[in-house]
């Protein structure tokens, strides 16, 4: 008799273990799982993978979803829920839909607040593969909605952008074979997935700065990451090989945000790894990311430096101008447009033979860089306006045409268009050709 009690216990406390809390202790609002604001609405959120976190393929038997304590849902509560795998991270557009035949419905009922929790179980248990991500859809199909407080009910938590697509409306129940157009959030619902084992480590990380490979990173990035649900700090490694600890060997950060106290070196390859910790329990198979600093400060940056073109045509690609400083400021001697100067970005020079000179500024393919192309006489300590373009907008080649005298010094800035902001110059290909 001992040992079936025993038995007994075991498998209940077994029960309860197998159960997989999201951010339950959010206290933000919004609209997911469903909108208790509108009469119908729609909703589809996409659960990564490394989030779950779960230790092996499991079923999910039910969900629990949290909700304000000073809302009701006594008009949103005629749902159908749905689940299903997705290789997806995120939803492309507003109508970026997952297929209801990709899903499988899981629940059809009336759910009900109690403690502060809605908890729908499943009929049928949903096979989770532990490889791809999961769905969770769900589908208000009551016609009166309820007023509370804060409009929405149940506590949402921020994760990934554009993780969440909702619809919500008056007019009529939701085909969820033919979903009207959306609007994509990034939050998603805090949820208790039951069924599943957690990990016996606490989830990775989602490093949302730097993105893996990005360049031209500053020299002081400012490092950030998700909050991991239950994590109570996170160690980061940072180094110049792949696995390298040089830099920094398991910092212990308490919040989800980091800046190196030393700066890194400008032009260098690093790599980055995070971990977070739960309990003295740190997390394991974390991926690491590598990201590139900005390039030293170009030899052209100042007037004084202007890279002489000799021979005509004369090209050269700047493609190190993001590091370019704005050295005494922004220049004023000309102005166009409006503006009443531009950027000192990088600078070239040519002397004059009495012939005409046409200089073309232009951006690689998918370039945002907004360029004002600024042509001088005289000195660099005493600079003469001659002409000044900014015709086209972020990624448009600038072409301007000066008539020079022979003998004079000329000198060209290729600067961002801001006559008061410092902004970051692109990179871009000047060509001096002589007419």
């Amino acid at each position: 008799m001992k040992r079936i009690l025993l038995l007994c216990l075991f498998f209940a406390v077994m029960g309860l273990r197998a159960q997989i809390n999201i951010n339950i202790g959010s206290s933000e609002v919004g609209t997911a799982p469903v909108s208790s604001f509108f009469s119908y609405s729609y909703v589809q959120q996409i659960y990564p993978k490394q989030e779950i976190n779960a230790g092996t393929p499991g079923s999910i038997t039910g969900l629990t979803f949290y909700i304000d304590p000073s809302s009701t849902i006594t008009e949103s509560s005629d749902w159908t829920v749905y689940l299903g795998h997705t290789t997806k991270m995120a939803f492309a557009s507003g109508t970026d839909w997952i297929p209801v035949s990709q899903l499988t419905q899981v629940f059809a009922g009336t759910v009900t607040k109690s403690n502060n929790k809605v908890q729908v179980n499943f009929t049928t248990p949903f096979a989770y593969n532990n490889i791809d991500n999961l769905v969770i859809a769900a589908r208000e199909n009551a016609s009166n909605i309820d007023i509370n407080n804060f409009d929405e009910a149940f506590h949402v938590y921020s994760h990934l952008p554009n993780s969440t697509l909702y619809y919500k409306g008056d007019r009529a129940v939701v085909d969820p074979a033919a979903p009207p157009g959306g609007i994509r959030a990034g939050y998603k619902s805090a949820v208790t997935l039951s069924g599943l084992t957690a990990n016996a480590t606490p989830a990775c990380p989602f490093i949302t700065y730097p993105a893996n490979n990005t360049q031209n990173v500053a020299l002081s990035p400012g490092i950030t990451w998700l909050p991991v649900s239950g994590a109570d700090s996170y160690k980061i490694s940072l180094g110049t090989n792949p696995g390298g600890t040089d830099i920094l060997n398991q910092q212990v950060v308490s919040g989800n945000s980091f800046s190196p106290s030393t700066a890194l070196a400008p032009g260098m390859s690093y790599y980055l790894k995070i971990t977070s910790v739960a309990a003295n329990v740190t997390s394991s198979g974390c991926s690491e990311l590598t990201f590139k600093t900005v390039p030293p400060v170009p030899a052209n940056d100042a007037c004084s430096g202007a890279f002489l073109a000799s021979a005509f045509p004369y090209t050269y690609t700047q493609d190190d101008a993001v590091s370019a400083t704005n050295n005494a400021g922004n220049i004023s001697v000309c102005s166009v447009s409006g503006n009443t100067g531009m950027n000192d970005g990088t600078w070239f020079k040519f002397t004059g033979d009495g012939s005409q000179y046409t200089i073309t500024v232009t951006m690689p393919s998918g370039s945002s860089f907004d360029p004002e192309v600024g042509v001088y006489s005289g000195s660099c300590s005493n600079l003469s306006c001659v002409d000044t373009v900014d015709n086209a907008g972020g990624g448009g080649a600038e072409n301007i045409t000066v008539t020079t005298t022979a003998g004079a010094e000329y000198f060209v800035n290729v600067g961002a268009y801001d006559d008061t902001t410092d902004a970051p110059e692109g990179t871009f290909t000047i060509t001096i050709t002589k007419i």
